[in-house]
C-alpha cells in the first residue's frame, strides 16, 4: 500500500493506468493533462517551490483532493488518482 503522495514519477503511469481503467499504460503528457484539468475541473497553481492541484468542491469551501510536487504534471496526476482510487492504493495488486 502506498499513499497517493509519496508515488514516484516512475510509479505514476500504472497508477494512472489503475485510475483510468485502461489495460495499457498511459503516456503522461499535457495533451492528456489538459483534458484531466478540464473533465475533472481540476485547479493548478504554484506555490513557493512547488504546483498544487486540486478538486474544490461545488460550494468551493473546501478541497475533495489535494496533491503538490515539483512538477505540475505529476500534481495533476497524483490529484486525479486520488480523486479515482482515494488516498492510498495498491499497486501490487491493482487495487
Amino acid at each position: 500500500m502506498i499513499q497517493i503522495s509519496q508515488l514516484t514519477t516512475e510509479q505514476l503511469p500504472h497508477a494512472l493506468m489503475l485510475a483510468m481503467q485502461h489495460k495499457t499504460t498511459p503516456t503522461i503528457d499535457w495533451k492528456l493533462c489538459g483534458n484531466i484539468l478540464e473533465r475533472e475541473k481540476i485547479s493548478l497553481v504554484f506555490f513557493g517551490t512547488h504546483w498544487v492541484a486540486m478538486e474544490i468542491n461545488p460550494l468551493g469551501n473546501h478541497t475533495k483532493a489535494t496533491q503538490k510536487s515539483v512538477s505540475a504534471l505529476d500534481a495533476v496526476i497524483k490529484c486525479y488518482i486520488q480523486i479515482k482510487l482515494g488516498d492510498i492504493i495498491d499497486l501490487e495488486t491493482n487495487q
